[in-house]
């Protein structure tokens, strides 16, 4: 080939590239237009070596200093790009990335990837770029996008002089500042692409590095553990009472103007709390009750309201007394005047002088206390005064009165035995005098006071050390003292308990920058969750240790706004601490190895969409049919946020820093298991991962979907990270992972989705829908179901209404159910319109009564182009339509293919739709083959697509080492029980499997009662009610076995109780051993109202063998049996029980009809069969998490004397004859019958051999 045939043809290769832009080249280089050179031509022989550019992104000489061997070739670095770089990714310039542009866009094939840009780089969809961000530049720059210019040529030559910047990742006045020294000459932009790897060099701001503007930002917005209120169930149990102190200076009043001036409340300070050093929690600004003032009654209720829900028990109240003049006395004096606040209060009398400073060291004096001895009558009634008052915290009888400062009045201690003798001779009571512990003074017997409560931070950080180093001080003349939260807590864990009465407290936080600005006390770094623990610890306290025989414990405070100590919502932890405190009081605090299984559900945002209703259901099914703790995170909003907050707490989070902030946040909560729906939500896959949570994620998309939304990298990303992956169908496994490029791996599972919605429909729905309609009898209906756009194929849909609107002698109409595209309404508004003037087709926009629609059709018109596994098709399978699909459009093509329940026509063929659904509306609606056919689909759609095992299977994939544990109540006639026991049933921590409840044909209310608590508590329950009375408990537990489907069986008795932990615990040691066959926990017990018997049953226990039963234990059941089974039954309450149903159900079946003639020791027999089981095991929590409610005059007391004595001697005589090693133990079974006949007045039964003769003769002589 001739020099001159190579040069025209690499000229023509270059120019059909479309990579020479003859207008930018002369504007740019004026010379060639003046020396009237052609351009082109030009540039292919000389400009590339002049370094002239041949469009705005290639640079040529950069080209070849990047690209030795291009040089070292010779060609036209140009040319090469156009034959070779592209296709090997090689860059055409530092602001055009090709290998990222063509994984980024759709590229044609045949063309490179800068003629795309070229072409397209003034619509505003693409950009040159990773690090350029073309919608976040049109999105703040409106002006841009109207002008229709390329937005990164703008950026380039004029935006960054303006301080507009490229992306949310660059910074260009910080860039200039901080590394250009302010000089914009050269655009920063480029200096960072060439520095950007070197070490100390950031686009904008790290992240982690702070300013007081960035520090008061990040305070003053929802921070990653923030919470929406969380309150209390009214029948929630209270383990303490929880009291806080109330600080009621939130309003003016005469004495604050004088001295601070006009209108000063608390509130003037608390914007002067500013952040002293990185992570220093300031300003405080108060979100749901606002910058209240407590001038009217209106707020205090909504804070009682809110203490009440949150598990506070009562208001301590600081009352002031200064020589008889009252501070701040309105509020609680309002209160006072009206008893319908049911509030609990006591008073705490602040006893110190109010000076200049707020901390009670003496400064200028404000107002001064005396304690002159002529006040003390007139303050003992003034306090005798608020005793009266029947909402007044009483312990023991006695009013419990506080006192700030015991140490400052004079001769304390004769003087607190003068207001004593006054309170007894002048108003007849006798209160508990408490000091606070402070200033070093915590020991309350010298003055001679009853008991102490603490008030942290005074005493716990008294020999603390405070934080030396470390810290990132903004504030340069920042002097105050800081300590860890954790610091303090572990002092306060670590102290012993005292040899006088003391009520423990927790601090949420302490922070008094507001007051002291810049040189007060600061306690940094406390969460919820680690207050939470504290508050925990100290309740356990308050049990082991009771406050003169009460469980006390107080917080500091309710609302000490200025000293960062307070319960009430702020904007950056909302409700967190107030739920905390509400879990802590209710025993719902977990932690380590004891902490349930809590769920995090992932959504990609909240639009009214399919896979938004899935991820709420799923939601929805978990909590009320599975008593699971989850909760919702999405990374977008939406109009369904309301209806995700009814179902769990809810946040949305926006950018990924936010997004593994609160996932960081949620894995220190205890969450270690999530189900991510969608590939949309992929990327939070990864982030999961990092913080330790084991996520499920569920593919929903189709390829196209994924390219048009560029889902590539969070579908991929997700997949890679993701524990298990699930697909609704083999069909979306392969397109997706043939689009991905990803291999099969066993972690992909097949999961058909189940239908969530709930169908039913009244019985005139058919009728009414048709009416509705306009449709004639012989009409036939098909229906469509969806957001009406080009995925769904609703112009298909059209189209398809078109060719069958008649069809033979009927007439056919096609409706449509949901909302519209705008750009699909814009398009064909004029159609849609035409065919709705016809009476044919139809289109109700988004409704509710779905099932009535689909009992009023006839088939199901799936268009979908694309479409995973769409629910409204399973939904008309369910109905028993008919549904025709196009091949290839997603996963439902292939169901119907297998089952014959439908059609399926050639991908985008309406002609062949039109014919399939001629041929199936030919027959008549009454025919019995359609009404055979429809009864087959309902069939597989029940068959295959049930809900809750459709949930049930994502919950165990979740979360595979979970327990499935069935509960059964047997009840007769405990209606007036049910509310706390199917209560506590609900609480439990650890999922179950269901909740049955068998009604043994109560003749009280229970049949209203029973569904009217569960629906009171979300719950889904399954009620078998009995037609006639079974006469015998065992029934009730032979049907239990039967019905349940658990592993494990509780059988919870319907007047008993339970700790939320009992089902955790129980279960932890059956799953941990096989061969235990059954396990159970020691039992506290009630009367039959609810009030305290005795803590536990170990006294009891200890009558076999001294220390029986103290600590938690796995026993042999020889071992077990022979100690103590062969004796008594130390298995005192059946709902103490947690069986292993295989070994129950053995047990049962083993024992026959023998347990007929048991009314008492019954289930004494039942261990023992059990356990008589080769290797079989039992295992034995020694915590009291049952609650056995006993009875006065139960069957077990009202008991023929014989009667009892003989099965207790059955018992023996089967444990004598199962375990040979329990032969030893006749004499102990001798002394415990001879104990029973006792207590029944009996002779002591004659030696077990005679009592067998004895039975045979009486058996002969009847």
């Amino acid at each position: 080939m001739t020099r001159e045939a190579l040069r025209a043809m690499r000229m023509a290769a270059l120019a059909r590239s479309g990579l020479f832009d003859a207008e930018y080249y002369l504007a740019s280089y004026p010379d060639i237009a003046t020396a009237g050179s052609e351009p082109f031509e030009h540039f292919f022989d000389h400009g590339y070596t002049e370094g002239r550019r041949p469009n705005p992104y290639f640079d040529p000489l950069w080209y070849l200093s990047q690209y030795p061997d291009v040089a070292q070739g010779g060609l036209n670095p140009l040319l090469h790009y156009a034959l070779h770089g592209d296709a090997e990714g090689r860059r055409a310039g530092p602001f055009f990335d090709t290998r990222w542009y063509r994984g980024r866009y759709e590229v044609p094939a045949g063309e490179t990837a800068l003629a795309h840009w070229l072409k397209h780089r003034a619509s505003g969809r693409c950009s040159p770029v990773p690090e350029f961000d073309v919608d976040y530049y049109l999105g703040r720059n409106p002006d841009v996008a109207a002008a229709g210019v390329d937005p990164f040529e703008h950026f380039w030559c004029q935006g960054y002089k303006e301080g507009r910047n490229p992306s949310a990742e660059f910074d260009v006045r910080f860039y200039a500042h901080r590394y250009l020294r302010g000089d914009l000459s050269e655009n920063p932009f480029a200096h960072w692409l060439a520095h950007r790897h070197e070490p100390g060099v950031h686009g904008r701001l790290p992240d982690d590095e702070a300013t007081v503007p960035r520090e008061v930002k990040r305070f003053t917005r929802p921070g990653p553990d923030f919470e929406d209120f969380r309150p209390l169930p009214a029948d929630a149990p209270r383990r303490v009472k929880l009291l806080a102190y109330y600080l009621p200076q939130f309003h003016a009043f005469e004495q604050n103007d004088a001295w601070w001036g006009k209108g000063f409340t608390e509130w003037t300070n608390v914007p002067r709390g500013l952040p002293r050093f990185k992570g220093h929690y300031q300003p405080r600004v108060p979100r749901d009750l606002g910058f209240y003032t407590l001038q009217g009654d209106e707020i205090f209720r909504r804070q009682v309201e809110m203490a009440k829900a949150g598990g506070v028990h009562g208001f301590v109240f600081y009352w002031y007394w200064f020589n008889g003049t009252r501070l701040m006395e309105k509020p609680v004096e309002r209160f006072l005047a009206d008893p319908s606040i049911d509030m609990p209060f006591c008073l705490m009398w602040a006893n110190e002088n109010w000076t200049r400073r707020w901390d009670g060291a003496e400064s200028e004096v404000l107002i001064s206390q005396d304690y002159r001895p002529d006040d003390d009558e007139r303050m003992v009634a003034e306090f005798a005064r608020h005793f009266r008052d029947a909402r007044y915290i009483r312990v023991g009888g006695r009013p419990v009165l506080m006192v700030y400062r015991p140490a400052l009045i004079p001769e304390t201690k004769s003087t607190i035995a003068r207001w004593r003798h006054l309170f007894r001779e002048k108003h007849g009571e006798d209160p508990l005098l408490v000091m606070a512990q402070g200033f070093g003074d915590t020991d309350p017997r010298p003055y001679g006071l009853d008991g102490a409560i603490e008030f942290p931070p005074h005493k716990l950080t008294q020999n603390l050390e405070p934080i030396a180093t470390g810290l990132d001080i903004l504030d340069p003349d920042f002097t105050g003292k800081v300590h860890q939260y954790e610091s303090v807590v572990r002092v306060s864990i670590e102290e012993p308990p005292p040899p006088f009465p003391l009520i423990r407290t927790a601090v949420p936080s302490w922070d008094n920058d507001a007051r002291r600005q810049g040189n007060g006390l600061v306690i940094t770094g406390s969460t919820p969750a680690k207050y939470e623990a504290w508050l925990a610890a100290l309740i356990e306290r308050a049990a082991e240790h009771p406050f003169h025989g009460e469980s006390f414990v107080c917080v500091n405070a309710w609302n000490e706004w200025c000293e960062g100590a307070y319960l009430e919502p702020d904007l950056h932890f909302g409700s967190a601490y107030l739920n905390a405190t509400g879990r802590a009081v209710s025993g719902a605090t977990r932690s380590g190895q004891d902490a349930p299984p809590r769920l995090l559900l992932v959504g990609h945002d909240a639009f009214p969409g399919g896979a938004q209703q899935l991820l709420l259901s799923i939601g929805t099914t978990l909590r009320r049919a599975f008593g699971c703790e989850i909760e919702f995170l999405l990374l977008g909003g939406g109009a369904m946020e309301p209806a995700y907050q009814r179902v769990a707490p809810t946040t949305v989070v926006a950018g990924e820093a936010a997004l593994a902030a609160r996932i960081t946040a949620a894995a220190a909560r205890g969450f270690r298991h999530a189900i991510v729906n969608t590939t949309a939500a992929g990327l939070a896959v990864a982030a999961l991962k990092a913080a330790g949570i084991d996520a499920v994620l569920l593919v929903h998309e189709l390829p196209r979907l994924i390219r048009e939304k560029h889902l590539a990298e969070p579908a991929r990303a997700g997949i890679s990270a993701a524990r298990r992956v699930v697909f609704p169908a083999p069909f979306v496994r392969e397109e997706v992972l043939g689009t991905l490029g990803l291999p099969e791996d066993e972690r992909f599972l097949l999961r058909h989705q189940g239908i969530y919605k709930n169908l039913a429909a009244p019985p005139d729905a058919e009728a009414t829908i048709r009416a509705e309609l306009g449709m004639a009898p012989e009409d036939r209906l098909v229906l469509g179901i969806g957001y009406a756009d080009m995925r769904k194929g609703f112009d298909l849909f059209l189209q398809l209404w078109r060719l069958l609107r008649w069809r033979g002698r009927r007439r056919v109409h096609l409706c449509w159910l949901g909302t519209m595209d705008p750009a699909m309404q814009g398009w064909l508004a004029e159609e849609i319109a035409a065919a709705q003037a016809t009476g044919t087709f139809h289109m109700p926009g988004h409704r509710s009564d779905v099932g009535a629609f689909l009992r009023a059709a006839d088939a199901y018109a799936l268009t979908s182009r694309e479409d995973p596994f769409p629910s409204v098709a399973l939904e008309s399978l369910a109905s028993g339509l008919p549904v025709v699909a196009f091949d290839r459009s997603g996963g439902m093509p292939g169901l119907l293919a297998e089952t014959g329940a439908g059609e399926v026509v050639p991908y985008g063929d309406v002609t062949a739709m039109a014919e399939a659904f001629a041929a199936l509306l030919r027959t008549d609606r009454d025919d019995p083959a359609r009404a055979s056919d429809a009864a087959a689909r309902q069939r597989l759609a029940a068959a295959r697509f049930g809900w809750r095992p459709y949930v049930r299977d994502l919950l165990h994939l979740a979360v595979p080492d979970l327990a499935s544990v069935s509960v059964v109540v047997p009840n007769y006639n405990y209606a007036r029980y049910m509310p706390d026991r199917l209560g506590s049933i609900f609480r439990q921590s650890h999922p179950v499997r269901e909740v049955i409840v068998l009604d043994d044909c109560s003749t009280d209310d229970s049949l209203d009662v029973i569904p009217a608590v569960a629906a009171r508590h979300g719950r889904d329950i399954r009620l078998e009610p009995n037609a006639v009375n079974s006469g015998s408990v065992f029934a009730q537990w032979r049907k239990a076995a039967a019905l349940a489907q658990g592993e494990f069986l509780w059988i919870a008795e319907a007047d008993d109780l339970s700790d939320p932990d009992f089902l955790l615990r129980a279960v932890a040691s059956l799953k941990a051993d096989p061969s235990i066959r059954f396990a159970f926990t020691d039992s506290s017990t009630i009367h039959a109202d609810g009030t305290p018997m005795w803590p536990d049953y170990k006294q009891y226990y200890a009558t076999l063998e001294p220390g029986a039963l103290a600590r938690s234990e796995v026993f042999g059941a020889t071992d077990f049996v022979r100690r103590f089974l062969a004796v008594k039954n130390l298995v005192l309450n059946v709902s103490a029980v947690v069986w292993r149903r295989d070994a129950l159900v053995e047990a049962l079946e083993q024992c026959g009809d023998a347990l007929s003639g048991f009314r008492m020791a019954g289930d004494w027999r039942l261990y023992l069969q059990a356990l008589a089981a080769p290797g079989a095991r039992v295992a034995y929590e020694a915590a009291p998490l049952n609650v056995h409610r006993r009875h006065a005059a139960s069957v077990t007391h009202a008991l023929d004397g014989d009667r009892h004595v003989d099965e207790i001697a059955r018992c023996h005589a089967f444990a004598r004859e199962a375990f040979p090693e329990a032969a030893h133990a006749g004499a102990a079974q001798r002394a415990y019958l001879a104990e029973v006949a006792a207590q029944f007045g009996l002779a002591p039964p004659p030696p077990v051999g005679k009592r067998r003769r004895a039975r045979r003769s009486k058996s002969r002589a009847s």
